[in-house]
């Protein structure tokens, strides 16, 4: 399934899951950036993580997914962290906890050794 059914105050909208810039979770809801548009669904990480992986959509923080296709550049900040710049301009943190499955993505000849 390459869509979504994601909320919008009274309707669903049906959003393609390739257009997906990032995910962070709210309690026991995720919110979903999609573009200029959010859409608050009630859903945890964890029952989400596979469905998004299908299309790149990896985790990069406990509480924080993106879409790999979306990502402009990543720094170290500290402690073995790093933060995300997204070609929006939206920047986030990525974990060391999740660093090697995003190089693993993002350098797949290389492995998690870029």
């Amino acid at each position: 399934m390459r869509r979504l059914a994601l909320r919008s105050g009274t309707r669903t909208v049906l959003v393609e899951l390739s257009a997906i810039d990032w995910v962070e979770a709210a309690g026991n809801y995720l919110v979903f950036h999609v573009g200029p548009d959010r859409y608050t669904v009630r859903s945890t990480m964890h029952e989400m993580q596979a469905r998004l992986a299908e299309v790149n959509i990896v985790r990069i923080h406990r509480s924080t997914f993106v879409n790999i296709d979306r990502v402009k550049s990543i720094e170290p900040i500290h402690a073995g962290d790093q933060s995300v710049t997204l070609v929006d301009g939206v920047e986030l943190v990525m974990s060391r906890t999740y660093r090697d499955r995003v190089y693993a993505l993002l350098f797949p000849e290389a492995g998690s050794a870029a």
